[in-house]
C-alpha cells in the first residue's frame, strides 16, 4: 500500500512540473522573437521634456473630464505636439451612448458622452503597424490627473518625439484616447471603426511608473508569448514588476471587459497589453490630490528607456486579428514568470478527476465503513457543519460591522485595508477553532471517512461546473481537491491549509490591486451574498478539519481544547481592537465635497458632505458659524451671501392626452456646465416616446431602453450628459402616474468660497444648480 502511495504522489508531482511548462500552442499563427525590429528607436529619451507635458497637462490645463473645454484644450495640445514631431494627426470625434451594464448596481443609467480620439501615424516601408496609446482624460472636474494619466502622455510624447528623428521599416501609429474615465469608451470606438488589419501588437500606457504592472487581462488575455517577451526585458533591466493575474472575474468579466485601454484590442483579437503603476491605488488616486508632486523624473526616466527598448525587442509575425492560448495561468515567482498553457490545466484536470476517482474507489475497498452511527448524529452534523460555516463567514466581519454602526461609517479600511485583512483572517482562524470545537461536542457518529468523502464530492463538483466555463477558474479549486485527495494518504494539518492556498493568493492580489476598493465595497453592499459565498468555501474546510481530527496520530483534540479560551479572547481583541483603527490618513484621506448649491427654493446654500460622518475638528472648525447639520452627520450646510446662479431655467409641461406629456426646459448658462444630470420618478411605469440630443434615441442600443426601471416599489431612470450642452432639452414621455423629475448641472468651482485645509481631509469643490418638478 505505501508503495501505491508513493507512486500515485510521484506521478502528480512529476505531472504537475510537466503542465507548468509553457508549451508551444499550434493555434497560434504568430511568432515572437528577440531579434530587434527594422529601424532602431533612439536612446534619447528626456525625462525633463515628458515632465514639461505632464506640467501642461494637469496644472495649466488641469483637469480634463470627458467633453470638458479642458479636455478640448488637451487635444489641441497633443495634435500639435504630434504635428510638430512630424507625425500625420487626426481626430475622431465620438459620441457614444453608455448603459449600466453592473448588475450590481441596478441603478437605470443611461449616459451620452462626447469626446474625441487623437490619431497620429507615422508611415514605414512596411504596412505592418505598432500602435502605441494612452488616455489623455482625467476623472472629474476637480481631478488634475498627473498620474492618471498626464504621465502616460506625457512618456508617449516624448517617444513620438523619438520616433519622429528617424525613418523605420514599420509603421507606427499613436493614438491618445478620450472618455477613458467612463469605462474605455474612447478606446472601444476606435477598435469598432478603425481597419485593425494592419497592427501588429498594441501597448498602452497607464499611470506609468514604478514598480511596474504589466497589465495582461481583459475579457481575454494578452499572448503568453508576447507577455514572456515583456518580463523577460523587465528582468534583464532589473525593473522591479508585477504581472497582473486574471484573480478574479472582475475585469475580465466587468463591464468595461478590462482594466484599460488595451483591453477593447484583445476583445478584437489584436495582441495587446498595459503598463502602469503596480500595487494598490493610493489615496490621490482619481482625487484633487492627483498633482504634479505626484510625478517623479526617475519613474520617467526608468519606463522612458524601456518602453523604446520593448517596441525594439519584441517582433511579431503578421498582423490584423489572431489567435492565441488565452486561458493560460501566469504565476509570478520573484522576477520569474512561469506560465501554465490551456493544454497544461486541461491534462492536469484530467489527471485529478482521475486520481479523485481512484482515492474514492480505494476508500471504498478499505474494510473501514462509511456509515458508523445512527441516523440522528449523522442528522447533527449535517446540520452543523453548513451552520458553522455560514457563522465562521458571518463572524469575520463582526468587528467591522460593529464600528461601523458605532463610528457612523461606511467603510472602516481605506487608511490601512492591509490590516483589517490580516484581523479577518485572525477572526477566521479563531471562529474556526470555536466551530470545530463546538461539532466536536455534538453526538456525532465514529469515523471520519464520511467527511473525507463529502468533501472530495463538493470540491470535484466545483472544479468541473468552473473548468465547464473557464479551465483558468477552476484552478484554485483543483488544486484544492488534489490537496484533499491527499488526505486520504497523509491527514495533516499542513494540507488543511495549503488546499485554499490559490483563494488565499486570489485575496492577495486584489489587496494589492486597483481593483480592491470596488471588492470591498461591493462586500459591504451585499454582505449576506458574501456571507454566504464564503460560508460555501468554509464547508470543505471544516470537513477535512473534522476528517484530520477523526484520523490524525497528533493529539488535535486535546490542543483543541486548551485553544478554546485563547481564542474566545483573541476574537474579542480582535472585535474590540478595529475601532481603535484609524480609517483614514494623509495619504489616504477622507473624501469631502464642497459645494455651492443654487435651489429655487432655498436660494444658494454651501453644502459640506461625505459619505462619512463628518470629522469633529471639521465640525469645530465652523462651530462659530450658523451651520445645519444632517441627522446623520454626514451633510453640513452653511448660509452663505448671496450670488447669481449659473444659469436660469425655465420648464413647461403640456399633457397631449392619454397620459402622454410634453416636456420643454429652457436653460441660459452663464458659463458652461460640465454635465447636466436628469433623474425622472414614479410610482408607475413610464417611458420616454421622443428626445432630442440630449439622448438622441436614434443611435440608442438595442438593449437600453428609455424607461424607468422597477426598484424597492418605484420606477426611476438616470440620464447624463457630458458636453456640449444646449439650451433647451425636450422630451415626450408616457407615464400612468405623478412623475417626479430632478434636475442637477454640475460646474468646476474655480474660486472655492470655504476652503478647507485640515489633515486627512480631501476636499473636492464643485458648483451646482439644482431644481425639482412633479407633473
Amino acid at each position: 500500500m505505501r508503495k501505491n502511495k508513493h507512486g500515485f504522489l510521484l506521478v502528480v508531482i512529476i505531472l504537475f512540473v510537466f503542465c507548468s511548462l509553457n508549451l508551444p500552442q499550434p493555434l497560434t499563427p504568430m511568432a515572437y522573437n528577440s531579434a530587434p525590429a527594422s529601424g532602431k528607436v533612439s536612446k534619447d529619451f528626456s525625462a525633463d521634456k515628458a515632465y514639461e507635458h505632464i506640467l501642461h497637462l494637469s496644472e495649466k490645463i488641469g483637469p480634463r473630464p470627458a467633453g470638458s473645454p479642458n479636455e478640448t484644450k488637451a487635444a489641441q495640445y497633443l495634435y500639435y505636439m504630434l504635428e510638430q514631431y512630424g507625425w500625420k494627426v487626426r481626430e475622431q470625434p465620438f459620441s457614444k451612448i453608455v448603459g449600466n451594464a453592473n448588475p450590481l448596481q441596478p441603478e437605470h443609467k443611461i449616459q451620452v458622452i462626447n469626446s474625441q480620439n487623437i490619431i497620429a501615424e507615422l508611415p514605414g516601408a512596411s504596412p505592418e503597424t505598432i500602435l502605441l496609446g494612452a488616455h489623455y482624460d482625467s476623472a472629474d472636474v476637480s481631478t488634475p490627473g498627473a498620474i492618471d494619466n498626464a504621465s502616460g502622455v506625457g512618456v508617449l510624447l516624448e517617444i513620438a518625439r523619438i520616433l519622429g528623428q528617424e525613418k523605420h521599416q514599420k509603421s507606427y501609429q499613436i493614438v491618445f484616447f478620450g472618455a477613458e474615465e467612463n469605462g474605455l469608451v474612447g478606446s472601444q470606438y476606435f477598435t469598432a471603426q478603425s481597419d485593425l488589419s494592419a497592427i501588429q501588437w498594441m501597448l498602452n500606457l497607464d499611470m506609468v511608473g514604478t514598480p511596474l504592472e504589466i497589465d495582461i487581462a481583459g475579457k481575454t488575455s494578452a499572448p503568453p508569448e508576447l507577455v514572456d517577451k515583456v518580463v523577460t526585458l523587465a528582468r534583464q533591466e532589473q525593473i522591479p514588476f508585477h504581472i497582473s493575474r486574471d484573480f478574479a472575474v472582475m475585469t475580465r468579466e466587468g463591464s468595461q471587459g478590462g482594466a484599460s485601454d488595451f483591453s477593447p484590442f484583445l476583445d478584437q483579437s489584436i495582441p495587446a497589453l498595459g503598463l502602469g503603476i503596480a500595487g494598490r491605488a493610493e489615496g490621490y488616486y482619481h482625487r484633487p490630490e492627483d498633482r504634479i508632486e505626484r510625478v517623479t523624473l526617475q519613474s520617467l526616466d526608468t519606463m522612458g528607456k524601456f518602453i523604446p527598448k520593448l517596441i525594439e525587442s519584441v517582433e511579431v509575425t503578421g498582423s490584423g486579428q489572431k489567435t492565441w492560448d488565452s486561458y493560460y495561468l501566469p504565476f509570478q515567482l520573484g522576477s520569474f514568470v512561469v506560465i501554465i498553457p490551456t493544454l497544461g490545466l486541461r491534462i492536469l484536470f484530467i489527471l485529478t478527476i482521475f486520481f479523485t476517482v481512484f482515492s474514492v474507489s480505494r476508500s471504498f475497498r478499505e474494510q473501514e465503513p462509511f456509515m458508523q452511527g445512527h441516523l440522528k448524529e449523522y442528522v447533527l452534523v449535517g446540520v452543523g457543519i453548513p451552520v458553522a460555516a455560514f457563522l465562521v463567514s458571518f463572524l469575520s466581519g463582526a468587528g467591522e460591522e460593529l464600528w461601523q454602526l458605532l463610528k457612523g461609517r461606511i467603510y472602516l479600511w481605506q487608511a490601512y485595508p492591509g490590516v483589517f485583512l490580516t484581523l479577518r483572517v485572525i477572526l477566521v482562524v479563531c471562529a474556526l477553532l470555536l466551530a470545530l470545537r463546538l461539532l466536536r461536542s455534538l453526538p456525532r457518529p465514529k469515523g471520519g471517512k464520511l467527511y473525507w468523502l463529502i468533501g472530495v464530492l463538493v470540491l470535484t463538483l466545483l472544479t468541473i461546473i468552473l473548468a465547464l466555463y473557464r479551465i483558468d477558474l477552476a484552478f484554485p479549486f483543483l488544486f484544492w481537491l488534489l490537496c484533499f485527495n491527499l488526505f486520504l494518504y497523509y491527514p495533516s494539518i499542513i494540507l488543511l491549509f495549503m488546499g485554499p492556498y490559490f483563494i488565499y493568493k486570489t485575496h492577495w492580489e486584489l489587496l494589492n490591486s486597483q481593483q480592491w476598493s470596488s471588492f470591498y465595497e461591493t462586500i459591504h453592499h451585499y454582505p449576506i451574498v458574501f456571507i454566504v459565498l464564503y460560508g460555501l468555501l468554509f464547508i470543505p474546510v471544516i470537513l477535512g478539519a473534522l476528517y484530520i481530527l477523526e484520523t490524525g496520530k497528533r493529539p488535535w483534540e486535546q490542543m483543541l481544547k486548551r485553544l478554546l479560551i485563547p481564542a474566545l479572547l483573541v476574537s474579542v481583541g480582535c472585535v474590540l481592537g478595529t475601532g481603535l483603527i484609524p480609517n483614514y490618513s494623509r495619504a489616504n484621506p477622507q473624501p469631502i465635497t464642497v459645494q455651492k448649491v443654487w435651489t429655487e427654493s432655498e436660494g444658494v446654500i454651501l453644502r459640506v458632505s461625505s459619505t462619512d460622518t463628518l470629522p469633529k475638528n471639521l465640525l469645530k472648525e465652523l462651530d462659530s458659524q450658523e451651520t445645519k447639520v444632517g441627522e446623520d452627520k454626514k451633510v453640513l450646510e452653511l448660509p452663505i451671501p448671496s450670488e447669481k446662479a449659473p444659469l436660469q431655467a425655465n420648464v413647461s409641461v403640456t399633457d397631449t392626452g392619454e397620459r402622454l406629456l410634453n416636456f420643454k426646459m429652457a436653460m441660459k448658462y452663464g458659463r458652461d456646465p460640465y454635465l447636466v444630470r436628469i433623474k425622472l420618478e414614479s410610482k408607475k411605469p413610464f417611458k420616454i416616446q421622443e428626445m432630442d440630443d440630449f439622448v438622441p434615441i436614434a443611435k440608442l442600443p438595442k438593449k437600453i431602453a428609455l424607461e424607468g426601471k422597477e426598484r424597492d416599489g418605484s420606477y426611476a431612470l438616470l440620464l447624463e450628459r457630458t458636453p456640449p450642452h444646449q439650451g433647451t432639452i425636450q422630451w415626450k414621455i408616457a407615464a400612468e402616474g405623478i412623475v417626479k423629475c430632478s434636475i442637477e448641472v454640475v460646474f468646476a468651482d474655480q474660486t472655492p468660497r470655504y476652503s478647507i485645509n485640515l489633515p486627512h481631509i480631501s476636499p473636492d469643490y464643485k458648483e451646482v444648480y439644482q431644481d425639482v418638478f412633479e407633473f
